[in-house]
């Protein structure tokens, strides 16, 4: 199902298992630009800090710790995050500001609506105890660069202004009596393929909010996927394989034919 996988790529679900390169002749130039601007984003647990002094326009995002009152529902918080998704620049002519702006979103999007460490701690299952502190910190900081260099929007699938789709927000339920776990249930409407995808987001209670740490599509899971795959890559070689695999997928994202050539173009 083609929007099935369009949606996945939207919720951030990247293929660990291909690794080999390949041209991609429908590759935006805003996607080009924004691969050039990942290559100038350090890797999270690097110890360089040029990037930060030699960039003027970059500003890491970090999440700020919220006071107990500002924190909003779930489903204010998925809402939200559509809203963002919406003020995302599209076009093939865009400023530096706007190329700036978007990699910013992306950013805060990922870092900011989505727990990374807990659907790396839940990915990786039984081997995130078998894994140092040390190793845990590197393997969460490169899944967070692979998804903000990866990660592609709903929105930047679209051709001209008009939506394909449409939101609708169900409901929200705390799974747990403290209320620290939730599911907020949403479903997308495709008018022009007649189709309804549900779409469910688990998320959890964190001092900066409500953080997603799976989306689940119809029957497909993010979170599932993910184990799948990384569990498969262990069992069968070993945990600096997979780390090994990641590494090199976030080369060629960085480094492929035509964002090379964008960047030597702007030199």
């Amino acid at each position: 199902m083609s929007y099935l996988k369009t949606l996945f790529s939207v919720l951030l679900c990247i293929c660990i298992l291909s690794c080999a390169s390949s041209k991609d002749p429908n590759k935006s130039d805003q996607e080009t630009a924004l691969s050039k601007e990942g290559q100038k984003t350090q890797t999270l647990g690097s110890s360089s800090d040029k990037t930060k002094k030699t960039d003027p326009i970059y500003e890491e995002y970090k999440p700020t710790v919220l006071d107990p009152k500002d924190i909003i529902p779930p489903m204010k918080s998925i809402k939200n995050l559509d809203k963002m998704i919406e003020s995302y620049h599209l076009g093939q002519d865009l400023t530096p500001e706007q190329v700036n702006e978007n990699k910013r979103l992306k950013q805060r999007i990922i870092r900011g609506t989505f727990d990374i460490k807990e659907l790396c701690r839940l990915s990786l299952g039984k081997h995130w105890h078998e894994i140092s502190k040390k190793q845990q910190k590197h393997f969460v900081g490169l899944m967070t660069t692979l998804l903000e260099t990866k990660a592609i929007f709903s929105k930047e699938q679209l051709k001209g202004s008009n939506k394909y789709y449409t939101l609708r927000y169900k409901k929200e339920v705390f799974d747990d009596p403290e209320k620290k776990k939730a599911t907020v249930y949403t479903n997308m409407n495709i008018p022009k393929e007649k189709m309804t995808l549900d779409i469910t987001y688990k998320m959890l209670l964190t001092p900066y909010g409500w953080k997603i740490f799976d989306i689940i599509v119809d029957d497909a899971s993010l979170l599932t996927n993910y184990k799948s795959q990384f569990h498969r890559i262990i069992i069968k070689d070993n945990y600096k394989e997979l780390i090994a695999r990641m590494e090199k997928k976030l080369k060629e994202i960085q480094g492929t034919p035509e964002n090379k050539s964008a960047t030597n173009s702007k030199q």
